[in-house]
């Protein structure tokens, strides 16, 4: 057995041979059809003309039409190992080999041309779906496999992710998910090496919110982490004073003012508050005396932190 196949058909001999005896049909063709004078069909001499066209230039898939065409077959008058019938075969066959990258299988000992007639009369005669299955399905193909291509990115966390951080802590990436998302509505997880998360320098340093940005296929997205001092390393924010309700930041005497009942309270970091002793923060005044009123401003000292009040003279 052989394969007629197109690298056989695509052959410059065997191209050449056969084009030279369809072009000798067709001509044969259109003689036999000026000799039939009044009756004579210059459309089919038109069509057959196109065919030798068709040949000589290469085209050999533009027969197809014209071959299939039930007006053009009728004219022919087809029979039964005719030499039409030949013709009309090794255009068929051709055409669809050149277009469908249809293989057939003949004995070694018959001709090319013998064997493309024969598989043309099941083509013509109950197999002619060939034409309307094998290329309308490879048009469709095109027309619905569009390539989808990543539109954006999107980040989900699982419950392990860590969105607060103590000072002094470095980052996790662990529950952190990844999905590239597509034009064609799919969403794909990317795998942890195919996209980059890029930590702020100085990351944890100091309390606050730190911006960290993940980045996969040209594509950014932003999440926020939150960074707090440890319960170990608390810092002193600020201090307050306390009076009762019954004092009177009036007085006769500015300059000795009785603090005997305030309360100073130090505020921390972590949100902790105590109250301080009298022997652990200073009290200074600075007395001051204009045309119009007299005062003195109190100020509390803790550490690094202060808070003053105002007292006038009655």
């Amino acid at each position: 057995m052989m394969t007629v196949n197109k690298e056989i058909l695509m052959h410059p001999d065997f191209i050449a041979n056969l084009a030279d005896e369809l072009c000798e049909m067709l001509e044969a063709l259109i003689d036999a059809e000026f000799d039939k004078g009044n009756d004579t069909d210059f459309d089919f001499i038109d069509e057959c003309a196109d065919a030798i066209n068709s040949i000589r230039s290469g085209n050999t898939a533009q027969i197809l039409p014209l071959v299939s065409r039930k007006d053009f077959l009728k004219k022919l008058g087809i029979k039964t190992d005719s030499k039409i019938k030949i013709f009309v075969a090794a255009c068929a066959a051709i055409a669809l080999i050149f277009t469908a990258g249809t293989q057939i299988e003949v004995e070694e000992n018959i001709s090319v041309m013998q064997a493309l007639s024969g598989i043309v009369s099941e083509f013509f005669t109950g197999k002619k779906q060939i034409e309307a299955t094998t290329q309308p399905e490879s048009t469709t193909q095109m027309q619905t496999e569009e390539v989808a291509v990543i539109t954006g990115i999107t980040v989900e966390t699982m419950s392990e992710f860590k969105s607060e951080y103590y000072v002094g802590e470095s980052f996790s990436e662990k529950g952190i998910k990844v999905f590239a998302e597509y034009s064609n509505g799919e969403r794909i997880l990317v795998k942890s090496g195919d996209y980059t998360v890029e930590i702020p320098d100085g990351f944890a340093t100091q309390p606050k919110y730190e911006k960290l940005i993940i980045k996969s296929n040209g594509f950014t997205h932003e999440i926020t982490v939150r960074v707090i001092e440890s319960l170990e390393s608390k810092k002193l924010n600020s201090i307050y004073a306390l009076f009762p309700d019954d004092f009177d930041f009036t007085a006769e005497d500015v300059k000795n003012i009785d603090l005997g009942e305030m309360q100073v309270f130090a505020v921390y970091s972590n949100g902790d508050e105590t109250e301080l002793s009298a022997d652990e923060y200073t009290v200074n005044s600075e007395y001051e005396k204009t045309l119009f009123e007299e005062s003195a401003t109190v100020t509390v000292e803790y550490e690094n932190c202060s808070c003053s009040f105002m007292v006038f003279k009655e």
